[in-house]
Order: structure tokens, then sequence, then C-alpha cells
């Protein structure tokens, strides 16, 4: 048994009697603790392994998850990425926390996260190389699982936090229909647009786990009811290959040749597998969508986090105490206009996805390989416009830059068709036939 297997090939040894959860999660916890002091992944991780006696059956026994650290933990400080809550213990658990733990999965550890998912990075570094950034604001989780030292994290995006770090750092990240995952006891950085989201190896070990971890939550109004399915109901493949729309080059921003080679040659692939793949523009109104998703992030940061800006001010960060400030400025008219312009967004790309009748959208996740900058994070508007319309998304590795970083290829679906689109990124993933690797030189 690999101990670097994914979630799927974990549980199959558990149940043929070649692993024990026990197993499984110390191989996690010792890696964790020899890769913490040069990949800094965790921002709080246990110095000792404390076990529940877990049915080696449920669902999850035998997985240890990093948990991002604006989730809240009942047993381990939470501090959201701020020197605020330094040292902060949450009184409950989030809902996804409650969920991992009854499923019989062990949360290993808090993984970083930028100053309360905004913009100022925390100390992770990328697995593939520590000069560059892993992305963020789900950056410890990114790093977690592309270094091998768990096989499910869990992160959050209100931009582009789950797809371009999964991109950066490559592994497979997920973000489903926004409030397909109850984000009570998550910190909000924009209620409107915050969605919770995972990272795994493969798209079927992502596919198992969002089987097993939607819901909603009387505490979240935002929640959207759910297509239950469970992994034997979808076993067999796509009864006929996808349809693929391939969006026109540097519509959403410039991409660097190698990202826009790696897509062409994903394209290339599909096309050879037997996928129709149209290059086609999104609506007009997504050239903006960035700058809109900005700015509503912005309002709603203002009220979220106003306090923390009138009673803490200079523990803030330059970007974070900006973006409040944004906000604040904005008018109750500019805020419902705001609005307006989203729903326009969200109504023509369904009108345009059943127009052209469309599958998945094809496209870069981030301009290309992680920025050699540990103080930037990256762009996120290759993300934030299927964030802004709540629709959900997967980020694939699909080859390597010329600095040897990850390059991956992001897919979106249509709003609730999560699983339409995971089947399709499985499909994908068989056709592209990327080599899966483990930056393992951090164990």
């Amino acid at each position: 048994m690999n101990e670097f297997e994914g979630i799927l090939a974990i549980r199959e040894a558990i149940r043929s009697g070649a692993l024990t959860p026990q197993t499984a999660i110390e191989a996690s916890f010792d890696r964790a603790h020899a890769s913490q002091a040069r990949l800094k992944a965790f921002a709080h991780l246990p110095p000792e392994l404390s076990l529940a006696d877990n049915d080696p059956d449920a669902p999850l026994a035998g997985i240890a998850v990093a948990v991002k650290d604006l989730i809240d933990t009942a047993d381990m400080p939470t501090t959201y990425g701020s020197p605020i809550y330094q040292g902060h213990m949450p009184a409950a658990d989030a809902w996804i926390v409650q969920r991992l733990r009854q499923l019989g999965a062990h949360v290993l550890g808090k993984s970083v996260t930028t100053e309360f998912a905004w913009r100022h990075p925390g100390p992770t570094v990328n697995p593939w190389h520590p000069q560059h950034t892993p992305g963020g604001s789900s950056s410890g989780s990114a790093a977690a699982v592309a270094a091998g030292i768990v096989p499910l994290a869990i992160g959050t995006q209100t931009l582009g936090s789950v797809i371009r770090p999964a991109a950066f750092c490559g592994v497979v990240g997920f973000k489903p229909t926004y409030g397909a995952i109850a984000r009570t006891g998550v910190c909000a950085l924009s209620a409107s647009l915050d969605h919770i989201g995972l990272f795994t190896r493969n798209v079927d070990d992502a596919i198992y786990a969002i089987s097993l971890l939607t819901g909603v939550s009387a505490t979240d109004v935002h929640g959207q009811p759910f297509t239950p399915f469970r992994m034997a109901d979808i076993s067999l493949p796509l009864a006929t290959p996808p349809v693929i729309a391939l969006v026109s080059s540097n519509q959403l921003g410039e991409v660097d040749a190698a990202q826009l080679q790696v897509l062409q040659e994903a394209a290339a692939k599909l096309r050879a597998a037997g996928a129709t793949v149209r290059e086609l523009a999104l609506p007009a109104v997504f050239n903006e969508a960035a700058a809109l998703t900005a700015s509503i992030a912005a309002a709603d940061a203002a009220q979220h986090h106003a306090l923390h800006l009138d009673d803490f001010g200079p523990l803030l960060s330059a970007s974070m105490t900006e973006l409040i400030e944004q906000g604040r400025a904005m008018s109750p008219a500019e805020i419902a206009a705001l609005a307006e312009r989203r729903q326009d967004l969200c109504h023509r790309y369904a009108q345009w996805l059943q127009e052209n009748q469309i599958d998945a959208v094809l496209l870069p996740p981030a301009q290309g390989e992680a920025p050699a900058d540990l103080g930037y994070t990256g762009d996120a508007r290759f993300c934030s416009p299927f964030t802004l319309a709540g629709l959900p998304a997967i980020t694939l590795p699909a080859g390597f830059g010329p600095n040897g970083l990850p390059l991956g290829i992001q897919l979106v679906g249509a709003s609730g068709h999560d699983l339409a689109l995971l089947l399709v990124a499985r499909w994908c993933e068989h056709a592209i036939a990327h080599p899966a690797a483990i930056a393992d030189k951090w164990q």
C-alpha cells in the first residue's frame, strides 16, 4: 500500500485488512510534523496524536483531514489567519467539522489561511518550490495534499481560493455550487460569495468526498439543497463524450505561454478521446466580472469586519484595511446595483450554456505557474467570475511549466449540476492522463 494514496485507495486498503485506520492517520501525522518546519502548511498541529475509537467501516475512517484555519474547531485554536484571534478557542465545531468527525475522519490540524481569507499571506510555501507561493487563501490546505500529508483538505473560496492554490500545487480542487456545504462556524469574508470547497488527489476522491459532505444548516441562510448521490450509483462512464466550450484566449486576462500550451494540449487530448471542443467567448458581461466580484466582496467585508478595523486597526494588514474602507465608501444604491449586475450575469451564463448545449467550460485556473513571490498569492480573475455566479468548478493537474511547477486546467459547469460536472471532469482526467505526482521532497 502506497502511503501517499488517496481517499478511496486508503478506504479499500482498510476494508481489505491491508491497513488500519490508526496506521493511516499515524502516517499522516508523522508526515505533517516532518514537513512543518519547511513547508509550514499548518497554523496549528497538535504535538501528540489522540485518536477516537471510530468504526473502521465509517465512510471516512482512516482519513486525515487538514481543515482551513478559517473554520471553527472546538478542540484546536482557530485564528482566521489574524493576530487578533491568536489563541482563540471556538465554543463549537463548525458544521463541516462536525460532519467530518461523524463520518469517521480525523481532523489532523488547522491549515494556514491568508488573513480572514483575503490577500495577506501566511507562511506556507509551495511544495514544488519554496520560493514560490502556494496560492491563497487556502494555502495550507492545497500544500498539505500536494505534499502527500493528507488525502483530503477543506478550504474556502470567495474569489479563487480553492481553484487557484490547487492549480499552483498540482492537486484537484473542487468548489461546489454556492450553498452546497453549510458554512455555519466559518468566518465570513463575503457571505454572498463564500463557498466551502475541498482538495484531493484525483477526481474520484472529490466525488466520494462531496457525496458525503454536502448539506444545509438552519443557521446558514444561503444553504441550497444538494441532490444526494452515492459512488455506487455513478460507477458507469459517461454515455457520450462531453461537449466542452474552450474559452477564447485572454478573454478574462492574459495567460502565460506555458499555461496556454497546457490548455491547448489538454483540449487536443479531449478531442482525440471523442469530446466536442468548441472555442467560444463567454457572454460579454463576464469581461467585467472580476471587478464586480471584488466590489461585492468589499461591500460584504465592510459589514463583517468593520469592528475589526475600528477596534483592532493596527493589527489588520494594509490589504484588509483597504478592502473594508472600500466597502464602507459604497452607498446602499451602489450595493443594490452590484446585486442587479450579478443576477444579470447569472441569467446570461445559464442562457448561454443552454443555447450552445455545453456540458462544461474549459479555461485556465490561473495565469500560469505559481508566482515567485511569497507575498502575493496570485490573480483570481480566472476563477472569480464563476464564484460570483455560484457555479461548480474544478481544477485538474495537466502539466508543468518552465520552472518545474504544476499547471492545471479549470472546468466549470451549471449551477446545481455538480455531479454532471464531476463526471465530465473524471472523463477529462482519464483522457488527459497526466501522471499523478506528489511533491515528496518534504518527507
